[in-house]
């Protein structure tokens, strides 16, 4: 993708890592302090997570709504 549209083209991009992986308490309430540190299974955490259509769905639904309305705005500034 750089080599076909170069260096300094826009981007978005979503990053995860493992410290994004936490595990609830006793309450069922999402424990930011603690997270999962097995490296086999943050390994299959983010081969399901990479292989689930739907963020990709929602992302390209997105992307489009945003195209969309900035596109939208853009052409009324040109009046």
């Amino acid at each position: 993708m750089i080599k076909e549209q170069g260096e300094d083209a826009e981007c978005g991009a979503w990053i995860y890592t493992k410290n994004d992986c936490h595990l609830k308490d006793e309450d069922g309430n999402t424990d930011y302090g603690n997270n999962v540190e097995d490296p086999a299974l943050i390994a299959r955490i983010f081969d399901d997570v990479g292989n689930i259509d739907y963020i990709y769905q929602v992302i390209q639904e997105s992307l489009d709504e945003v195209v969309e309305e900035q596109l939208m705005q853009y052409q009324q500034e040109l009046v």
